[in-house]
């Protein structure tokens, strides 16, 4: 090969130059997501939001939980009143103690024929997670008012206590009312939630010694 060779140039022709700058002046084409695909991700999305909200609220107290847990509570309750009415000092503080006795006997035994018929058994104890929880809660209740007769304060822990679960119990009933769609459950709930009241307001006004 001579030094002084050059490789000849190709020789560009009017219509390969058109070519070349259409090549370099041609924008890339942007890609569109199909409509039919752009839906079906939207859809999509939204049954995962409504399956999420659904699984929240299901997580929450429905109307048989809540039933069982009004039912264990009225009947836990009634039982700690029975027992407090011996070791009571007060007469006055007595015979509030007996009324709300009463009261919750007869809750009861309202209470008694809605909870047959969602076969809910209040002394399944090992089983059912929301009786273990309410008698895990009275128990301890139990246990405070014991200290308290042994060091001469059992009236005046009893209107706490008392009066706490009280109110406890208005709310759960407040909510089984909201969430339930029986009629005939919800004017048992009123009517015993009415007859509870006025001892509520009793207790809050007593002053123990």
């Amino acid at each position: 090969m001579e030094p002084n060779y050059q490789q000849p140039q190709p020789q560009l022709t009017p219509d390969s130059g058109l070519d070349y700058l259409n090549a370099i002046a041609t924008p890339a084409q942007t890609k569109t997501i199909n409509p039919l695909i752009l839906w079906g991700l939207i859809a999509a999305a939204l049954i995962v939001v409504i399956v999420v909200i659904i699984s929240i609220a299901s997580g929450g107290n429905n109307p048989t939980k809540q039933l069982t847990l009004v039912g264990t509570s009225t009947t836990d309750l009634q039982e700690l009143t029975e027992a407090a009415n011996n070791d009571i000092r007060s007469s006055e503080l007595r015979s509030i103690n007996s009324s709300l006795t009463l009261t919750l006997t007869n809750t009861n035994r309202d209470l008694a024929e809605p909870l047959k018929k969602q076969k809910i058994n209040l002394k399944n104890v090992k089983q059912n997670k929301t009786v273990a929880t309410v008698t895990g809660v009275y128990d301890k209740v139990d246990e405070r008012l014991e200290d308290a007769r042994l060091n001469g304060l059992y009236d005046r822990t009893y209107v706490r206590e008392v009066t706490f679960l009280l109110k406890t119990l208005h709310a759960d009933m407040e909510e089984l009312f909201n969430s339930s769609r029986s009629k005939s459950l919800k004017a048992t709930l009123e009517t015993n939630d009415n007859n509870l009241a006025p001892l509520l307001e009793s207790l809050e006004s007593f002053k123990a010694d």
